[in-house]
């Protein structure tokens, strides 16, 4: 008897046709949006093309997270919005040189991974009322990096910073 209950359990739904709007990933409501929520004018103001654009990981929704990226000449941006707050970055192992910084009279921090040993990753990042925004510089390694990584996300992040939320 207890089998037959089991079994049971695992059929049902298999076979079935599920309708409606799929859902978006857990957490990602009311999450600034980079993909819509910055402009295109903007993306070219700070010298990439958003015919680049790529939206989450290979296309993939990840929970709790609204990702967007774009090719640069040896690097790649990525801005990332989450819930997860300057607080959760200072107190996570896996990021290292943490530094306070200020862009457009606004703080942040910088810091970059500790399995990054030669610098090229750099992440700056702004508190936001949701949570936080953070702007990821990578070199993509198929060009010489011409420039210390997190000059580059700096610089970039001057160029964004108006439009990331507060």
């Amino acid at each position: 008897m207890l089998a037959a209950i089991v079994i049971g359990l695992f059929s049902v739904g298999c076979g079935s046709t599920v309708e409606g709007v799929p859902e978006r990933a857990s957490g990602q409501e009311g999450l600034f949006n980079p993909c819509t929520d910055i402009p295109d004018s903007v993306i070219e103001g700070v010298g990439l093309d958003p015919a680049t654009e790529s939206i989450d990981i290979f296309g993939v929704e990840q929970p709790g997270w609204k990702i967007c990226a774009w090719d640069g000449s040896w690097y790649g941006l990525s801005i990332l919005s989450t819930r997860y707050t300057t607080d959760d970055i200072r107190k996570n192992p896996d990021y290292v040189d943490i530094v306070d910084i200020e862009i457009d009279g606004r703080t942040a921090i910088e810091y970059r991974k500790v399995s990054d040993v030669v610098g090229e990753g750099c992440y700056v990042v702004f508190s936001a009322d949701q949570g936080s925004v953070w702007v990821r510089v990578q070199s993509t390694g198929l060009e010489p990096q011409e420039m210390p990584s997190c000059d580059m996300a700096r610089a970039l992040a001057d160029g964004l910073v108006s439009y990331l939320p507060i």
